[in-house]
């Protein structure tokens, strides 16, 4: 949600998709105002602001993306969550990757697995939690890992007390998280401009799509 924001926040058409089964979705409470189901009936909608959320409506996966109404050319951000099948990986292909960890030794140990399994694609990493690492955390990170925060490609996304107990809503984010998702979003767009972005998840995030599962 903090990259989405980003988008919408410099005035482009920014879309949100959460691919996440619906009961383990955080972006129940995210929307500004509901505009129910899409046409294929797979899909609920939501607006925050300008961003246009999508959120899965059934436990049958969907067949395909939503597309907004009247979409044009801007910035949209898929939430893949953990258990991402064929159809999203494919996407993952064709976009650029945001993983999502936690700067713990489990966390960078999977985020390492998961670094190696996208390969060469174009990989920024959030990390949720303090800015500086614990020094095991750091000892524990795999080459892929170190290499991207030499080179300044992994964001510190700070924890937020009040996010932890309400999980998201249709209220702004804090302005560090704001300031977290600028960060990231130009990042990408240095990377691969016009490309759509994409957020797999390596643990369960805090101001990002799949946050309160």
């Amino acid at each position: 949600m903090a990259i989405s924001d980003a988008a919408a926040a410099t005035g482009q058409p920014a879309h949100l998709i959460d691919n996440a089964h619906p009961a383990r979705s955080g972006l129940g409470a995210a929307a500004s105002a509901e505009l129910g189901m899409d046409d294929t009936g797979a899909w609920r909608r939501g607006l925050r602001s300008t961003v246009t959320i999508d959120r899965r409506a059934t436990d049958a996966s969907p067949s395909g993306w939503p597309v907004p109404t009247g979409h044009r050319a801007g910035v949209t951000v898929l939430d893949l969550g953990l258990d991402a099948d064929g159809r999203a990986c494919r996407t993952v292909n064709r976009a650029h990757t945001v993983v999502v960890c936690r700067p713990t030794v489990p966390g960078v140990r999977l985020t390492e697995a998961l670094l190696d399994q996208l390969g060469n694609q174009v990989v920024v990493v959030a990390a949720v939690g303090g800015r500086r690492w614990p020094g095991e955390v750091a000892a524990s990170s795999g080459p892929r890992l170190r290499a991207l925060r030499l080179a300044g490609q992994v964001v510190a996304v700070p924890l937020e007390r009040r996010l932890e107990v309400t999980g998201l809503t249709g209220q702004p984010l804090p302005s560090s998280i704001q300031a977290a998702g600028r960060a990231l979003l130009a990042l990408l767009s240095s990377r691969r401009p016009g490309v759509a972005l994409a957020s797999v998840t390596t643990t369960s995030p805090g101001p990002f799509p799949g946050a309160s599962r």
